[in-house]
């Protein structure tokens, strides 16, 4: 069995929420028979997950730098494929073909972007060495952020995992676990979690899977990060969807929104620039 401790220790430094949910899959052929929600509802359970069995998804993260009318000063997506899996009770990620492609114009649909061909294979243990310096120390200098965040994503999904299973259909639910902490990066930023909201709302079809709904909200969440060249200082908000299957209790399906505003300041520059960077992380099951 996965040590579950850990796994809430990762999930505080990157923002990820608990995800709580219910088993509803005694009820999918009910559902599926157009019998009344309400009767799927009261035979409500447990959901429970089964950890071991490998996991496969698309990730596309797409993000925007705006300025405060609105405008796009810079915009860019990272797309791959991510793999979770069980190793000696140890969790797994591994990476392939990931590109990314950047841009100041405004753009209704990326192109596929350069293929990254250090990420092709790129594996290792879900742990807090993720956070640290010398984890990224082969990348390429001018990538190295947006791949701290893209692997940073990867963990929204272990929420299917580490859940408590305690949460009631449409009656909002709070982390204790996950209320007001101090979040600290090696060398990138000190993060503040507050107010974590989760909410199963109803029963929807993804990827032909009967799921359970789970929405979640963090809102105002501080952030501060000071080097010898770069201040910044501002707030973050987190919100987004998960989609669980009623039948083989997976993540099929999950977006998660992030809008951070902020002002940076460069050394010896007294006046700062605020920008508003905005993201949307989607995971999308493959079969």
């Amino acid at each position: 069995m996965i040590n579950k401790k850990n796994f809430f220790s990762i999930t505080k430094i990157l923002l990820v929420v608990v995800l709580f949910t219910v088993n509803l899959s005694s009820c999918r052929r009910e559902v599926e028979k157009s019998k009344s929600v309400d009767e799927c509802l009261e035979k409500q359970s447990a959901l429970k997950f089964d950890e071991k069995i490998p996991q496969r998804y698309t990730v596309t993260s797409t993000l925007y730098n705006r300025d405060m009318e609105g405008n796009i000063v810079s915009s860019m997506q990272i797309k791959g494929r991510f793999s979770r899996l069980v190793e000696d009770e140890e969790v797994r990620c591994r990476w392939s073909d990931v590109r990314m492609f950047s841009t100041r114009d405004t753009l209704g649909e990326f192109p596929d972007g350069k293929k990254l061909d250090y990420m092709e294979g790129f594996s290792y243990s879900l742990s807090e060495e993720i956070l640290t310096e010398d984890f990224y120390i082969d990348f390429p200098e001018e990538d190295r952020t947006f791949m701290k965040t893209l692997i940073w994503d990867a963990p929204w999904i272990e929420v299917a995992y580490v859940g408590i299973d305690n949460i009631e259909y449409d009656k909002p639910f709070f982390s204790a676990d996950l209320e007001s902490k101090d979040v600290k990066v090696q060398n990138f930023a000190l993060l503040k979690t507050k107010n974590l909201k989760l909410n199963w709302t109803g029963i929807a079809k993804r990827n032909g899977e009967i799921c359970a709904l789970i929405e979640f909200k963090s809102l105002s969440n501080p952030v501060e990060s000071k080097t010898d060249i770069l201040s910044i200082k501002g707030r973050t908000c987190c919100w987004g969807s998960f989609w669980v299957s009623l039948d083989d209790h997976q993540v099929e399906y999950a977006v998660i929104n992030e809008d951070v505003i902020m002002e940076m300041s460069l050394s010896g520059n007294p006046l700062g620039q605020v920008l508003n960077m905005q993201r949307e992380v989607v995971f999308n099951k493959v079969k």
